[in-house]
């Protein structure tokens, strides 16, 4: 495992950029963020081979993307879910013609619902909707990766959240029987849920091909760097070793970027080197 960030340490600043700031801190393995693969995307041929060339000459990697995160590819809203999933379609292409492997996304189906029925509807439009994707992925070269959340503590119904337990990524996954479908652990939601992130990250197994790296103290998605919280982090990453995890050790840490750019840099310095201690 490679230490590495995701570019919205720097979200102010265009992807090449990020990249740039980024790699002066250290760090060598990135993932693409949410708002740059956005400002790829409006600036079209000429805006991927300029990101491309600066990866390039920087000798750095970007392996990840998260996808656009606003997207809700189950919503009940038809028109909402088709332009969803046009978007996600848009991002697959973007991530194929860099050579990005693993695409982050969430697994949608958000709201109210008064009822199973409603509930069993919306799983339905996910479950087709990843059909669909990873159909896609298959003729990009890339892989999704669905996302762990949380359930900020609602009960089964109202706004109860899909995947906030692994078994149901991976129940979806193996409904669905594609090789380009995976799991992002992300260890803030999972902390938040209470999830045994060990035993989350084993059960997972070979599917789990990303990760989201944060910390918080259990109380709500604080995303802070490892050390600033609650999680348990030596058997996490023993975990991690046990299953042979083959990817970044990525960290998406928001809760360290809203700060002068003098102590955002410092921050960004003492990640990486948290990382380091972490992976010995």
């Amino acid at each position: 495992m490679n230490p590495c960030i995701w570019t919205s340490m720097y979200y102010d600043q265009s992807p090449v950029a990020a990249l740039r700031t980024l790699a002066s801190h250290g760090w060598a393995s990135f993932e693409l963020s949410c708002e740059h693969i956005g400002m790829l995307g409006h600036g079209g041929d000429a805006a991927l081979a300029e990101f491309a060339q600066v990866r390039d000459e920087l000798g750095v990697t970007v392996n990840q993307c998260h996808c656009t995160i606003t997207v809700d590819v189950a919503s009940p809203d038809a028109d909402r879910r088709a332009s969803d999933l046009a978007q996600v379609h848009r991002d697959l292409d973007i991530c194929g013609a860099l050579g990005i492997r693993n695409v982050v996304i969430h697994p949608g189906g958000y709201g109210e619902f008064a009822t199973l029925s409603e509930l069993r509807a919306v799983a339905d439009l996910r479950r087709a909707a990843f059909a669909e994707l990873a159909d896609h992925c298959g003729r990009a070269g890339v892989r999704l990766a669905i996302e762990n959340v949380a359930d900020y503590g609602k009960g089964v119904w109202g706004h109860r959240r899909f995947g906030a337990v692994v078994e149901e990524l991976l129940e979806l996954i193996a409904d669905i029987g594609s090789p380009d479908l995976g799991i992002c652990l992300d260890t803030s939601h999972a902390n938040m849920q209470g999830l045994n992130q060990p035993a989350a990250i084993r059960a997972a197994g070979d599917r789990l091909i990303a990760l989201h790296v944060s910390d918080n103290d259990g109380s709500g998605d604080q995303h802070r760097t490892p050390g600033y919280g609650t999680v348990d982090w030596a058997p996490l990453v023993t975990a991690l070793r046990e299953v042979g995890f083959p990817g970044d050790f990525n960290l998406e840490i928001p809760g360290e970027c809203h700060a002068p750019p003098p102590m955002v840099a410092l921050r960004s310095a003492y990640a990486l080197g948290v990382c380091r201690y972490l992976l010995g």
